[in-house]
């Protein structure tokens, strides 16, 4: 059983026929671990697991075997953190344990583990002291089998984090690294895409937004690197607001998604036929989400629209794109930093 910090943290794990077949597979071995990861001791856990070796712990497994199982919850959609990021830093935390928990429940492993569990009641400053109210999970046999047949069939279908194999693995390894992008590489990565999205929102909803607003909010929010984040109190208000709806859905609502951190219950508002579709779209479609969030709004529309903004234009992108409390952290300084550096770079 894995626990949290306080507690001696334990799993048992045996391999069947489809977990071996699973980690044999190379693409579940690129989801598993980074390409440098090949030294001796990371090789020697992977080598147990295949072998079948049980009463595995967290102290004689290595925290290279907990960064491999934190790997494959993200690449199915999962944070991993107790303030709701997706990180891989070897800690079964308080995080990881939530979701183990979420997969346990979403597929029907679980009898003890309830919906009302996991929408525990919290605020924004609450859920991540109140996290203790999804009590220690076993990450057991059938849920390890779970988590590996979902990849496989999730790469099969590709219903995958931006809608690519290859584009997910590339974002996974760069969120294990904090890989984040300078404007220049942003700029070289994604400027032909983020042009032919403002090309495309002029055309659907005649609005002639300028791409460096675009490529602004990338490097704020995002920095080039797709990290998704996980908000525990909007699944808790929209699980009393909407009990019927499925909780998995839900979960996906409450996360911020994509190139631009738009969260999920905008779906409808950049055409995107669900939350969980935001989590596989390809990232034109990321960057034409970001567009379309802008000019949606009627006075981002107003700004977005300009070449040469003023210092209050700034503060309105701060305000509607960020939040109330932008100021605080100097949300609309940061834009008017990376829209000045964009439009030098673009000439």
């Amino acid at each position: 059983m894995f626990r949290g910090k306080s507690f001696h943290v334990y799993t048992i794990i045996k391999l069947g026929f489809i977990m071996l077949n699973a980690i044999e597979n190379p693409q579940i071995q690129q989801i598993l671990t980074l390409p440098s990861d090949s030294d001796a001791g990371w090789r020697r856990d992977l080598e147990r697991l295949r072998n079948g070796e049980v009463n595995l712990s967290r102290k004689n497994i290595g925290e290279n075997s907990i960064k491999a199982i934190q790997r494959l919850l993200i690449f199915l959609g999962y944070s991993t953190s107790s303030s709701g990021a997706f990180s891989i830093d070897g800690d079964f935390g308080r995080g990881t344990n939530r979701a183990v928990a979420q997969f346990r429940f979403e597929n029907n492993l679980t009898t003890t583990i309830t919906r009302a569990t996991l929408s525990y009641p919290c605020t924004w400053q609450t859920a991540r002291q109140a996290i203790v109210a999804i009590p220690d999970v076993l990450l057991d046999v059938p849920s390890m089998e779970k988590l590996l047949s979902n990849a496989v069939d999730a790469i099969a279908t590709g219903q995958v984090n931006c809608g690519s194999f290859e584009v997910a693995v590339e974002h996974l390894n760069g969120l294990h690294q904090n890989r984040l992008m300078t404007c220049k590489q942003i700029w070289e990565r994604y400027g032909d895409q983020v042009k032919a999205a403002a090309a495309r929102i002029e055309t659907e909803l005649r609005v002639a937004i300028r791409p460096e607003w675009i490529l602004s909010i990338v490097r704020q929010e995002t920095g080039g690197l797709v990290r998704p984040r996980f908000e525990q109190h909007l699944l808790s208000k929209m699980n009393t607001q909407m009990p019927n709806t499925d909780l998995a859905e839900l979960r996906y609502r409450s996360m911020s998604f994509g190139l631009g951190q738009i969260l999920g219950t905008n779906f409808r508002t950049v055409g995107a036929a669900s939350a969980r579709a935001m989590f596989t779209s390809p990232l034109e479609e990321q960057l034409l989400f970001v567009g379309r969030f802008l000019v949606k709004n009627r006075e981002m529309a107003k700004v977005v629209v300009k070449k040469q903004p003023v210092s209050g234009d700034f503060h309105t992108i701060g305000k509607y794109y960020n939040g109330p409390g932008y100021a605080k952290h100097h949300y609309h300084e940061s834009i008017e930093r990376w829209f000045k550096e964009f439009r030098s770079l673009m000439g």
